[in-house]
């Protein structure tokens, strides 16, 4: 209950600062808040179930070095599969040729 009331937070004061005058602003402004609702729910995905004291420093290290080994592993599995992607015979695939 406490996350969506935050979220909803986040959500109003978004909208408040969208009333700013300049596009940049608007801008940052929304990407700052996409990157916020996307740490929040994959860390509270990522340690779910771990146990994690959260109030004190130890646990936040701890937090942060399994966050971030994950964004890390997602990273470098992204890579392989762009990577893979890119390595494949697409054209070979084709049924043009073969109508021919």
């Amino acid at each position: 209950m406490i996350s969506w009331i935050i979220i909803g937070m986040l959500i109003i004061v978004v909208l408040f600062l969208a009333k700013a005058r300049h596009i940049k602003h608007k801008t940052f402004i929304i990407i700052f808040l996409v990157l916020i609702i996307f740490f929040y729910f994959t860390a509270s995905k990522v340690l779910s179930g771990k146990n994690i004291d959260l109030q004190s420093f130890e646990g936040i290290i701890k937090a942060g070095k399994i966050y971030f080994s994950w964004l890390i592993h997602i990273a470098g599995n992204t890579k392989v599969m762009i990577g893979n992607a890119i390595k494949m015979d697409w054209i070979g695939n084709s049924t043009i040729e073969a109508a021919k």
